[in-house]
């Protein structure tokens, strides 16, 4: 557990574990299962798990409350596996296949606006790939006075869980300008928190000249 959140034993013996783990929006349903624990329930769910870093990864927990010499429940053992990379892979693929069939940019990206996925009209729109960009906020793809309303814009959608557009202007990679309409949606998880966040990009360019 030390290895997987980057909290050392000593950091983490004696607090709530739910307190300082998880997530705000999360962090209700797992008080739940405390209770639900302490009747002798065992359980198994998914839920994003923050490292001291405040990067998150996809813990599958699973729980099973211990009883001491009197029959008594005592505590919970809980196994967490790291499974980020394969859920991930399952969503994004889903995803993409029906982002891969649109002639208009498409990026997806987590909840932190990290870019995880494009698709190839991305690519020609751009001049970048995946590899270029995955894990960035796209900032190579926006001039520095840009960067600022796009962040904005982004926060904006994971604060109102709603979509927006709006016009921006962006920079492929031969360092041209161009312009397009942003549409930007989140995709909530069944607790309603937001999930992943997709942006289609229409190009403009020539209707704003």
């Amino acid at each position: 557990m030390a290895q997987l959140t980057g909290y050392s034993r000593r950091e983490m013996i004696g607090k709530i574990a739910h307190a300082f783990l998880y997530f705000p929006e999360e962090q209700k349903m797992l008080k739940d299962f405390v209770a639900n624990r302490s009747t002798g329930i065992f359980e198994s769910y998914e839920a994003y798990i923050k490292r001291k870093s405040g990067s998150p990864f996809l813990g599958y927990t699973v729980t099973s409350p211990y009883k001491d010499e009197k029959n008594q429940i005592s505590g919970t053992i809980s196994i967490i596996s790291d499974i980020t990379i394969g859920k991930r892979q399952d969503e994004l693929q889903a995803i993409a296949i029906a982002a891969t069939k649109a002639s208009n940019s498409v990026m997806i990206l987590d909840k932190f606006g990290k870019i995880e996925w494009v698709n190839d009209g991305f690519t020609k729109l751009t001049g970048y790939q995946l590899f270029e960009v995955i894990d960035t906020n796209g900032e190579i793809l926006r001039k520095e006075e840009d960067v600022s309303l796009f962040i904005k814009k982004l926060n904006e959608v994971v604060r109102t869980k709603k979509s927006i557009s709006y016009e921006s202007r962006n920079i492929n990679k031969e360092g041209a300008e161009y312009w397009v309409i942003s549409s930007i949606t989140p995709t909530l998880d069944a607790y309603g928190s937001v999930k992943e966040i997709v942006i289609i990009d229409t190009a403009i360019t020539e209707r704003k000249k």
